[in-house]
């Protein structure tokens, strides 16, 4: 099986995202809103946000968000989407950046 880190590229986290949800997770990653809570090669788990400011200054509600690498594919999950509606929300796209910069 593959690693996440296979699996994610800037183009991809952009093709999986909207531009709103980029633009806004990109500034919660350049604030460093990301606390790992697990870090492995196959699966990600950690808080993500929970910072002070406007949305667009990576300002947002913190968020427990998993990125899952798994025979199939990429697959992910944060607490903010709404049930069986797991978009690749900002918190994702913070989390995402922040494997990438890691690597």
């Amino acid at each position: 099986m593959q690693d996440l880190t296979d699996l994610l590229s800037l183009e991809e986290i952009k093709r999986l995202s909207l531009p709103s949800n980029f633009k806004y997770g990109e500034a919660i990653f350049s604030r460093g809103g990301v606390e790992f809570i697990l870090s492995e090669a196959q699966e990600v788990e950690a808080w993500v946000g929970g910072l002070d400011g406007t949305v667009a200054e990576g300002g947002s509600s913190r968020r427990r968000t998993w990125l899952h690498a798994t025979p199939q594919g990429l697959t992910w999950h944060c607490t903010g989407n709404p049930r069986k509606h797991d978009i690749f929300c900002k918190h994702c796209v913070a989390l995402a950046l922040t494997l990438l910069k890691n690597q």
